[in-house]
């Protein structure tokens, strides 16, 4: 049978296959690559030569009564080393990258052992499709017209709940980028039912990313087009607290959009509802912080929360931090300067009082002026804690390496800080008759079964 009778053969079996882009190992099996060529008619292709088979690609083009196609890329390095292979297959898929990986196809059908191997390899890691051709044999030659097509299956076929399960740990641990990688990689991979669950899953690791570093524009979306189609089955039990968490990200964007106008800012600032999904996502984010030990960052956001709790205490008294006129306030309480010194003098500060700088402005209010402005308000807030409670804490804090200092928060220091955030916490709550627990819940992310 000659070559043209085999090839036709082929091309039955393949079918209406075809595609972008095939790299083909150099060998002196000339036959396979034509066939594959003419088979799957790939738009571009590469070859990987040894100094010996670097005619290989005037064979193929031979086999298929042309001339060797100048689009044609080939590499030639010596393979003995299988990290030759991965180097040169680099500068390929570097060559190619305006293609998605799996539209990439590598025949493991002939060349030298480290070429196959790394091949193989390399496809596995990269994403790469793979093929190669199965032939029967007599008397160890190829029976001409027997040669068929063959795809592996993916590894991930078999092992993909090994990965899965790897996913979820970096999950339910608060490594959602890369849960988010897994799960990607492993809904491109696997049969469809778990595809799509895993590509959920992707999708709202890739939320929580988002949500967790305050790009809450790109977390709205990504939340939305999670939740555009039906859930899968292992998804439908999160159902409504997904739902919640978009809500909390739709008020969320709105409260910081609001804030970032000026004449909306104290309006927004006051209004608790506003604000309690920017509490909510910062203490929440604080609590996973301290389930990873990370000690400095979750002081950071908790420091956030206490000075956002006293922002909107002053703000529903009419006092914006970032320019207060503290002149119409101490005209409602004609004594409130003199109980401002009386609270400096307790904590041995210098008796400044509540005066504008030298452009008859008020200085931006700070996390502890703050505090100290609300005790001389006799606010509900500071009633069930000790200023200098605040004050010990809030200087820890400031000397960690996250602030203004050069070291890391001991757990200890840590702890101590967090106790007085959620005496203030309880406290803010009790004074808006709001249940905490509920608040909690609406911003905790969700955490799968093992």
């Amino acid at each position: 049978m000659d070559f043209s009778e085999q090839l036709a053969h082929f091309i039955a079996r393949v079918g209406t296959r075809r595609i972008p882009a095939l790299i083909i190992p150099g060998s002196r099996q000339a036959d396979t690559a034509a066939l594959l060529i003419a088979a799957l008619q790939p738009e571009r292709v590469a070859f990987l030569l040894t100094p010996e088979t670097t005619d290989f690609p005037a064979q193929v083009a031979a086999k298929l009564g042309r001339q060797p196609d100048a689009r044609w890329l080939c590499k030639t390095a010596r393979y003995t080393d299988i990290n030759q292979v991965y180097r040169e297959l680099r500068v390929v898929i570097e060559a190619w990258s305006d293609l998605e990986r799996e539209q990439i196809l590598v025949d493991l059908t002939g060349g030298t052992k480290p070429m196959t191997v790394g091949l193989a390899k390399a496809a596995y890691v990269l994403g790469l499709g793979t093929v190669y051709i199965e032939s029967d044999y007599e008397q160890n030659r190829v029976i001409p017209g027997s040669q068929r097509l063959i795809e592996p299956s993916d590894p991930y076929e078999v092992f993909g709940d090994l990965e899965a399960g790897e996913a979820r740990r970096f999950f339910n641990a608060h490594d959602y980028v890369i849960a988010e990688r897994i799960y990607s990689d492993l809904a491109r991979r696997v049969p469809a039912d778990d595809g799509t669950f895993y590509a959920c899953m992707a999708q709202l690791a890739r939320a929580y990313t988002q949500w967790e570093s305050f790009n809450i524009a790109a977390a709205v979306q990504t939340m939305a087009d999670l939740l555009a189609h039906p859930l899968p089955a292992r998804l439908a039990p999160y159902q409504s607290t997904l739902h919640d968490h978009y809500q909390a990200l739709i008020s969320l964007d709105a409260t910081i959009k609001a804030m970032s106008n000026q004449q909306q800012a104290l309006t927004t600032l006051a209004n608790r509802q506003a604000i309690l999904p920017l509490l909510g996502s910062l203490y929440a984010n604080a609590l996973r912080r301290e389930t990873q030990h990370r000690y400095d960052t979750a002081a950071l956001l908790r420091y956030r929360c206490l000075e956002l709790m006293s922002q909107h205490r002053l703000a529903t008294r009419g006092v914006w931090v970032e320019k207060p006129d503290l002149d119409q306030l101490k005209a409602q309480i004609p004594d409130l300067d003199s109980s401002y010194r009386e609270v400096e003098r307790s904590l041995g500060f210098r008796e400044r009082g509540l005066q504008p700088n030298r452009d008859g402005q008020y200085n931006p209010i700070t996390l502890l002026n703050g505090y100290m402005l609300l005790t001389a308000l006799n606010d509900p807030l500071i009633q069930t804690i000790m200023l200098t409670d605040i004050r010990q804490r809030v200087n820890v804090r400031n000397k960690s390496i996250l602030a203004h200092g050069f070291r890391q928060i001991t757990e200890a220091e840590y702890r101590d800080f967090a106790r007085v955030v959620e005496q203030l916490l309880d406290q803010f709550f009790a004074i808006a008759q709001e249940q905490r627990s509920a608040w909690e819940e609406r911003y905790r992310f969700i955490e799968l079964p093992s």
